[in-house]
Order: structure tokens, then C-alpha cells, then sequence
């Protein structure tokens, strides 16, 4: 019955019944309530429209949500003949292909001075300007990653580059990573291409210059280790050096402290109540589920703790999956996600709140649950992230490694290749089109 049916039925009544006003008071009374009551039950229990149904049930990511993809290795691989095409087969530009799936954001790392031994990881200045040029046009904004080494730069090895070899105090290396930094944002704002982020280190949990080029320990103790009240001091100095530079060429880059999530200790607020001093506006996380970085539900409650308890924008600013276990390119390296990786990942894919989860495919490998390796499952856990991220209040997520396809003469060592966002032959896969969805509520 409709609701203006039932408004109207005291009102039929009220005449006939108002000589005896009096005597049925208590009846009245209870006419009301109980049409007071049908009233209500039968707007709450009124069914919706489909269309009204779904704008309940559908989370929309934010529009400004940082919807990320880390393109280091483009430039590199289009210099050894790759090629990146779409959906159709048709050769396009990378940057057109990510903007046209819903990709905002871009981010480049960059090396020191890099050896040139045909390292994917090969991103000197001159190479990062070329893209930049590149991702600017597209109308993309820019996070800039600097490893602050002449090489791959993680929680692992924090290997300072070779020209500052010789600084023999903490004062000497922090002038050193200052102009450094502050020489390559004005390189870049000459070429109208500054970066939007920067990232002051890769993965620094363990600190930052922590070790000599040639990979043994550093004369100066530069840490971030619980007993080590000078190494925290240290590594503070060079930050702040960093942050500084970073302001001094244009205050409106945005500064990122970036760090790979922890097993061991899912909440990296440990890590910042030692390390403070110096400005910066978003911490950013390494997250896969394939590592010892937790589940996708201790992600969330991650991203919602340093949220709230810093007031920082929070990203996760390296993630991906497989879209194969199977398939190898023409290099001589095996994948470095394969079916051991996948028994890893099957346990930490876990968050009842999450709704992509529910769509995620499993296998058996040695008799243990396995998640499997498919262009639906690189999609739907890529979902999974980005739906973690929203849920908890954070503000993007980049995938890592989405570009690394192989090169069509095999020059170049790849081990990543069945985690890109294109097939072995540069081919756009459908995963994709996790950048535009959005997730379902219940």
C-alpha cells in the first residue's frame, strides 16, 4: 500500500469518530500509533529501484585518487625495440594506453649515475627528462622516486653513489644529496617537467646511504635501528637535506616518505616515532602479496593507522600480481612470481570486508592452496589494493612493473615479465581495467 494512503487514513476516520472523542480516547490514541507504524514499515520496506540500488551498493573510487603506474623502464625497453600496443593490437603510445584506462599518475625512479650494462633500472637524468617531457604531454602528474644510489635501492641495500664515496661526515653527505636533489628538480623545471611527488629514498626502513657504493658498511651510521640514537639522528640530517632542496625549487611539490610494508611489524608507525624533524606531506608503501608484507586486511588497518595517527596522505606506491605462471620470455631469466610465490600470496589475500576477494581463483600446488596466476586474478587482487586503500582513507595506488615486457632480441634479463599490464608481446591485457572500476559495498 502507498505511503499516501496510509497518511490519509486518520483522516477518513477522524470525523466519525470525533463525538466520541471522549469515551475512546485509548482507542484513538492506538488508531494512531498503529497507522504511525504502518507507515513507517512500509517506506523502510518499500523496494528500490534498481537504479537507486546500485548507487548504494557501488563504491566509486575517489576522482582524485591517485590512480598510479610506475613506467621506469619504458624509455629503456623502446630503445631495444619494444613495443607497447592496445587492446586491438594497434601500436600505441604507452602513455595514451594508460590514460585512456584511467591512469592519473605516472612515477619514474632515478639513478645517480648508472652504470650502462643494459639494466632495465638504467635511469639517469637525461633519460628521466625525456620521459617526463613525455608524461607532462598526456596532461599526467609526475612522482619522481630518487634511490639516492647508482643502483636498485631497497630495505636490503641502501648503497649511496660512488661520487660520495668520499664524504667523510654526516654534513658532507647531507650538502651532497642537497644539491644533488635541488640540481635535478631545476633540471627539470627548466625542461617544464617538474614532478608533482618526490620520493626522498626507495624503501628506506632500513635507512637511507646506508652502505658504500661497493655495497660494504658506511663510516657513518645512518639508520634507522631501534639502539642506534645517532644512525636515527643521521638519517634525519639527510632527509631533511632532502626535504629542503625539494621546497627550495617550488613548495608545492608534495615530499614522500616510502617504505616496504613489514610481516614481522604491520604497523609501520614504529618506524616515524624515531625518525622526525623534517617536513613532508605522504608515506608511501611497498605492498605484495606474494612478500612477507602482511595481508590486504592489515594493509588496511596500516594505512588507516599512519592516517590518522600522522595526518599524512598515504599511498601504495608499489603493488602488482601474475598473470601468468607459465609463460617465459626470450631472456634467459625465470619468473620471479611462480607457483612458490603464489602458495605465499593464497594466505595473505584475506579481508572479509573486501569485495574483489570474493572473485579471486585458486589452484593446488604440492597439495597446498595456491593462488593462481590469471589475467582475471592480476585484476581483481590489483582491485583488492586499491578498494584496501580507499576503504582505509588513503589516496592512490601504483602498480610496479606493468611495463616490464620483453624486448623482441632477448637482450635484456627479465624476470618480471608475467606481472606487466601487457602480454609478451606488448599487447594491452584486460587487467587493466582495474585503474576505473570501483567496488561493491557489501
Amino acid at each position: 500500500m502507498g505511503a499516501k494512503v496510509w497518511v490519509l487514513l486518520p483522516m477518513r476516520f477522524l470525523g466519525e469518530w470525533k463525538g466520541r472523542m471522549k469515551v475512546k480516547s485509548i482507542s484513538m490514541l492506538q488508531f494512531f500509533f498503529a497507522a504511525f507504524f504502518l507507515f513507517v514499515c512500509c517506506q523502510n520496506g518499500a523496494p528500490k529501484s534498481a537504479e537507486n540500488q546500485a548507487d548504494l551498493d557501488e563504491k566509486e573510487i575517489p576522482i582524485d585518487f591517485m590512480r598510479g603506474f610506475d613506467a621506469s623502464t619504458v624509455d629503456f625497453l623502446e630503445e631495444c625495440g619494444a613495443v607497447y600496443r592496445d587492446e586491438n593490437g594497434i601500436e600505441r603510445d604507452v602513455f595514451f594506453i594508460l590514460k585512456s584506462h584511467g591512469v592519473n599518475w605516472i612515477r619514474l625512479r632515478i639513478w645517480h649515475t648508472p652504470s650502462k650494462n643494459a639494466a632495465p633500472g638504467d635511469n639517469d637524468l637525461m633519460r628521466t627528462i625525456r620521459m617526463a617531457k613525455r608524461i607532462k604531454s598526456y596532461g599526467l602528474q609526475f612522482l619522481l622516486d630518487f634511490h639516492y644510489s647508482d643502483t636498485w635501492a631497497d630495505p636490503g641495500s641502501q648503497r649511496r653513489p660512488a661520487q660520495w664515496d668520499g664524504c667523510a661526515t654526516i654534513n658532507e653527505l647531507a650538502d651532497a644529496i642537497h644539491s644533488y636533489t635541488e640540481e635535478t628538480l631545476l633540471s627539470l623545471k627548466e625542461n617544464d617537467c617538474l614532478p608533482d611527488m618526490v620520493q626522498l629514498g626507495n624503501e628506506i626502513n632500513s635507512g637511507l646511504c646506508t652502505l658504500m657504493s661497493d655495497g660494504t658498511a658506511s663510516r657513518i651510521p645512518i639508520s634507522s635501528g631501534e639502539q642506534n640514537d645517532e644512525g636515527n639522528k643521521n638519517l634525519v640530517i639527510l632527509l631533511k637535506a632532502a626535504s629542503e632542496a625539494v621546497n627550495a625549487v617550488d613548495p608545492a611539490i608534495k615530499r614522500m616518505i616510502h617504505l616496504a610494508s613489514d610481516g614481522s611489524c604491520v604497523d609501520s608507525s614504529w618506524w616515524f616515532e624515531r625518525i622526525n624533524g623534517f617536513d613532508f606531506e605522504c608515506i608511501g608503501l611497498s605492498y605484495y602479496v606474494f612478500e612477507n608484507h602482511g595481508t590486504i586486511l592489515q594493509l588496511r588497518e596500516n594505512i588507516s593507522n599512519l592516517m590518522h595517527r600522522y595526518n599524512k596522505d598515504i599511498v601504495v606506491c608499489e603493488t602488482s600480481w601474475a598473470w601468468t605462471f607459465d609463460k617465459y620470455g626470450n631472456d634467459s631469466q625465470s619468473n620471479y612470481v611462480w607457483y612458490d610465490k603464489g602458495v605465499e600470496a593464497a594466505m595473505r589475500v584475506s579481508d572479509v570486508e573486501n569485495s574483489a576477494l570474493k572473485e579471486l581463483q585458486f589452484i593446488k600446488y604440492t597439495d597446498k592452496k595456491c593462488l593462481e596466476a590469471s589475467v582475471k586474478n592480476q585484476e581483481v587482487v590489483f582491485r583488492a589494493i586499491i578498494e584496501a586503500t580507499v576503504r582505509a582513507g588513503g589516496c592512490g595506488v601504483f602498480y610496479w612493473g606493468g611495463d616490464w615486457i620483453c624486448d623482441p632480441n632477448g637482450s635484456v634479463d627479465n624476470n618480471w615479465e608475467n606481472q606487466a599490464l601487457f602480454d609478451l608481446t606488448g599487447n594491452c591485457l584486460s587487467s587493466m581495467n582495474a585503474f576505473n572500476q570501483g567496488f561493491s559495498m557489501n
